[in-house]
């Protein structure tokens, strides 16, 4: 709640438009009352007409006047929550793409789910209802004073009850907050469950895994069941509770005013008008309490995205070079994931020339992808440099770095789009006729001849729609967009057949010719032919790094 009011505050003109609107409705709410006191003490005691059409002339107008002021608070409340809402859309979506690569693969399926869903959650709960229930809250002391100009003995009354009913609304989060962050849990890891069925259908069935999943899944249905009944009791309790609050406000207002009536110090009309009054002043707080699930949920997403946010984010900024002519080098290279002691490789020094190559060699984990995403930036050394044409990685603009690299990566990934539509990723001003080459180059042009909507094909689940093959040559197309200065292929052999294993080395072969310079990384060295160095990572834990004479044979 403290986020809306914070909004509130940012916006003081608003702010006080809403107010101003809020006190004359509520201010036009008591005019049912006045009409109730009226007609039963004027119009029933003395039966004049004109007396009673006067009155109701008059609260027929004070209700239509109400009305249109609650549509036009709406309208201004939506202009107070919907464009935050928006911003904090794009702000979530910003951190996404900024965060580091190496945080982000730390989260799982589920924390990455609620941080998507989060900021759909605050906009939900934070709407104009919950905004317009909130500013009718101060407003429930206007109906406690009128009570008390209209009796003291009856407003001191209904003020305990109102009391009561705002102790209730104001702990109502407390008691579900546990069991929401449960079902979230659970909800979370039954929807890992359900997704992994979907997106691998053929490892379920051919391994198996169906009792396996089923039982995970209904285990995580059930403690998701389990605690969503309880959210929901706890949540009946309590609108349960402050409706029988207002429930005996009303008892105790008109046994009281029957009493003072009795008595002489009340009429019957007063005593019905005030029970009206005090229905109008417990109103707002009844209808706070029945917010508190909601606004426990959304405290729980605005938690979820204030320890996102707090992630170190990618280096933004930095020179943007005329070219890359002096190469690259590694100097006194070290990398160690998180919370691992032994580093993949260290003191690693390297020299890659403006047209020489490079194979990296090693086995699986030996660190062959980690040391390309060092090289595109995505990940930073323990300790060392990388340098580009002399100058440290750290103060190079990685946007214009990553636009000269034709990087192929190892297990290419694609957005769900069009095939044309993530050709242009990299590169937005690319034209038909550069698509036509570089798909030409990868060994695309009879795919995409015999495909009905060639580059206009749908891709979909990170493009897993398509074989294995093609969507590595794909990669490859995507990768030669790029101002090609300089080629970074991770296993570009992997998953390709005869000829797109060609169409790789052809790529290579143009590159070295070009004068550009070229580091693949293979576990095999007998895949890539004739690079001028090889760094070998399986010797741990300094790089052996060998040379030999440079032809990149067009052979596969």
């Amino acid at each position: 709640m403290l986020a809306l009011l914070r909004q509130l505050f940012h916006r003081p003109l608003f702010t006080f438009e809403l107010l101003a609107i809020s006190f004359f409705i509520n201010f036009l709410g008591l005019a049912t009352s006045i009409y109730v006191i009226q007609v039963l003490n004027r119009y029933v005691s003395h039966g004049i007409d004109a007396t009673l059409l006067t009155l109701t002339v008059g609260v027929v107008l004070a209700v239509i006047v109400e009305f249109f002021f609650r549509q036009l608070r709406i309208k201004l409340a939506q202009g107070v929550t919907v464009a935050p809402s928006y911003k904090l859309l794009d702000v979530v979506f910003a951190q996404i793409v900024l965060v580091r690569s190496a945080l982000l693969g730390r989260l799982n399926s589920g924390q990455k789910r609620e941080i998507v869903s989060s900021p759909a959650t605050i906009a939900r709960v934070y709407g104009p209802n919950t905004l317009t229930t909130i500013l009718d809250l101060p407003f429930a002391l206007l109906f406690v004073g009128v009570l008390f100009l209209l009796q003291p003995d009856v407003a001191m009354v209904a003020s305990i009850f109102i009391v009561g009913a705002f102790f209730v609304a104001a702990i109502s989060h407390l008691p579900i907050k546990k069991y929401l962050q449960q079902h979230s849990k659970a909800s979370n890891e039954a929807g890992a469950m359900a997704i992994t069925s979907m997106r691998c259908p053929d490892v379920v069935r051919a391994f198996n895994a169906k009792a396996f999943l089923r039982d995970r899944w209904q285990n995580q249905q059930k403690a998701a069941i389990a605690a969503s009944r309880t959210v929901e009791i706890r949540r009946t309790f309590l609108q349960s509770l402050t409706k029988t609050i207002g429930a005996m406000m009303g008892v105790a207002v008109i046994g009281v005013g029957a009493k003072l009536t009795v008595s002489g110090e009340m009429d019957m009309g007063l005593m019905i008008g005030a029970n009206i009054v005090a229905a109008r002043a417990i109103a707002p707080i009844i209808a706070f309490a029945h917010l508190g699930p909601a606004l426990s949920e959304a405290k729980r997403a605005i938690d979820i995205l204030g320890r996102f946010s707090q992630m170190t984010y990618e280096r933004q900024g930095g020179r943007d070079l005329a070219n890359i002519n002096g190469g690259l080098e590694l100097t006194n290279l070290s990398f160690a994931h998180l919370q691992e002691s032994d580093p993949l490789f260290e003191s690693l020094s390297v020299e890659v020339a403006r047209g020489k190559s490079l194979l990296v060699v090693g086995g699986n984990g030996a660190g062959k992808t980690t040391l390309a995403r060092l090289l595109l930036g995505l990940l930073d050394p323990n300790r060392g440099q990388i340098l580009i044409n002399g100058i440290n990685i750290s103060q190079i603009n990685l946007s214009w770095w990553r636009q000269q690299v034709a990087y192929l990566p190892q297990e290419p990934d694609f957005f769900d789009g069009t095939i044309r539509e993530n050709l242009m990723t990299l590169n937005p001003g690319v034209s038909d006729e550069q698509l036509r080459v570089v798909t030409a180059d990868a060994g695309l042009s009879k795919f995409l001849h015999n495909h009905p909507k060639g580059l206009d094909a749908q891709l979909f689940n990170d493009g897993t729609n398509l074989a294995a093959g093609i969507r590595k040559r794909l990669a490859l197309a995507r990768a030669l967009t790029s101002n090609n200065q300089m080629a970074i292929f991770d296993e570009p052999m992997e998953g390709m057949d005869a000829e797109g294993r060609s169409a790789v080395s052809k790529v290579l072969g143009a590159f070295i010719r070009s004068g550009k310079s070229v580091i693949v990384f293979s576990h095999d060295s007998g895949l890539v032919s004739g690079t001028d160095m090889v760094l070998d990572l399986d010797h741990t834990p300094v790089p052996k790094l060998t040379f030999r004479p440079s032809v990149i044979s067009d052979q596969t």
